[in-house]
C-alpha cells in the first residue's frame, strides 16, 4: 500500500527540483488519508486476488533458477538496506546490471519480496532493497532518500564491487506499490537511472499526472488486472507519457499482490528478468518473450495482456 503523510497539492506545471517529499513514495505518491478517500469512491479492494494469484503455503527458500545462485546480504557499506546478489561473484567478464528496489507500502522489510528479488539476482543482477529483515531501521516507511542511498552506493562503486562486475551505468529504479512510486520519484531529475519499472501501481491523482512530463527514460508497468488498485491509473499514465518515450505495459490477473509469494517470485519474476535482459543485455529471445505473442514462453502465452509503444 502507500504512504504516510499528506501531500500538498502541486500547482499546475510546477516541477519540484527533486522527487523527494514529506510522504513515503515521494512526489508521485499519495497520502494514506487521500488513498482511503480514493478507494471509498472506486470501491477497489487492495486485497483482491485473481486467477493467477499464488495459492498454497507460500514460497520456500531458494537460490533462484538462474545461472548464479543468489541470496540476501546485509552490508555495512549500505546500512538499513538488503543486498540481493549472486552468492559467489560471477566471472569478471559478466556485467551485473544494478537495481534499486522499493517495497510495497514503502516498507522497511524486503522479506515479502525476497523470493522475487533472489530470483532476479540469480540471473546476474545486484539489487539494493530498502530495509532489512524485521524492518528494524528506526523508520515506519522508507522515503525517497532511502532509494537515493542505493543509487549513491551503486554510483560510488566501492561497496558494490565485492559482488562482482556491477554496472552502475545500467541502473534501474524498481518497486512494488508505494515502492514503485518511490522508484519513479527517485528517477525524477536523476540521470543515473536508466529505466523505471513499476509493479501494481501508478499515479492516483489526476492533478499530479502532469509530472509525467518530466520522465525522460523508458517506463514499464507490470500490473495485476482490473482488480489491482493500480490498474486504472496505469492505463492513464501510459497514455500521458511524453510523446515518443518507449513504454511497456503488461497485466496478469493477480490483483494488487502480484506473484511475489510464489516460488521464485512466480510469473512476475520471469517477466522482470526478461525485461531487464532485453534492456541491458540486448537479449533477442528475452525481447521476443516481451513483444512477440508467438515467441516460445511469451508473456501472452502465460496469460499476460501486453501493450507497448515506441520501441525500435
Amino acid at each position: 500500500m502507500v504512504a504516510g503523510m499528506r501531500f500538498p497539492i502541486l500547482a499546475s506545471c510546477y516541477f519540484p527540483a527533486t522527487g523527494d517529499d514529506t510522504i513515503a513514495g515521494g512526489i508521485y505518491c499519495i497520502a494514506l488519508t487521500d488513498l482511503a478517500t480514493y478507494l471509498s469512491k472506486t470501491g477497489n479492494n487492495p486485497g483482491a486476488t485473481g486467477t493467477e494469484s499464488p495459492r498454497g503455503g507460500g514460497a520456500s527458500a531458494s537460490p533462484g533458477t538462474g545461472p548464479y545462485p543468489a541470496q540476501a546480504f546485509t552490508d555495512p557499506s549500505l546500512p538499513n538496506h538488503t543486498v540481493f546478489a549472486p552468492k559467489t561473484p560471477p566471472p569478471a567478464d559478466v556485467s551485473l546490471p544494478a537495481v534499486a528496489w522499493g517495497n510495497g507500502g514503502c516498507g522497511t522489510d524486503p522479506s515479502t519480496h525476497a523470493s522475487f528479488l533472489v530470483e532476479i539476482a540469480s540471473h546476474g543482477y545486484v539489487i539494493a532493497a530498502d530495509g532489512v529483515a524485521g524492518g528494524k531501521t528506526g523508520a515506519s516507511q522508507s522515503m525517497v532518500k532511502d532509494m537515493k542511498a542505493s543509487l549513491d552506493w551503486f554510483a560510488q562503486g566501492s561497496g558494490a564491487a565485492k559482488y562482482g562486475n556491477v554496472n552502475a551505468s545500467a541502473l534501474t529504479a524498481m518497486g512494488h506499490s508505494c515502492g514503485g512510486l518511490e522508484s519513479m520519484s527517485s528517477a525524477y531529475h536523476d540521470d543515473r537511472v536508466k529505466r523505471v519499472v513499476l509493479f501494481n501501481i501508478a499515479i492516483f491523482q489526476d492533478q499530479k499526472r502532469y509530472l509525467l512530463q518530466e520522465i525522460k527514460i523508458p517506463v514499464a508497468w507490470f500490473m495485476g488486472g482490473p482488480k489491482d488498485m493500480g490498474y486504472p491509473n496505469a492505463e492513464k499514465d501510459y497514455k500521458l507519457l511524453p510523446a515518443g518515450l518507449p513504454a511497456y505495459k503488461a497485466s496478469l490477473d493477480t490483483g494488487h499482490g502480484s506473484t511475489f509469494a510464489a516460488a521464485n517470485g512466480g510469473k512476475a519474476a520471469k517477466a522482470a528478468v526478461a525485461y531487464l535482459d532485453w534492456q541491458y543485455r540486448s537479449d533477442d529471445k528475452a525481447k521476443a518473450r516481451l513483444l512477440d505473442p508467438k515467441s516460445p514462453g511469451s508473456l501472452v502465452s502465460e496469460n499476460w495482456t501486453v501493450e507497448y509503444k515506441n520501441w525500435p
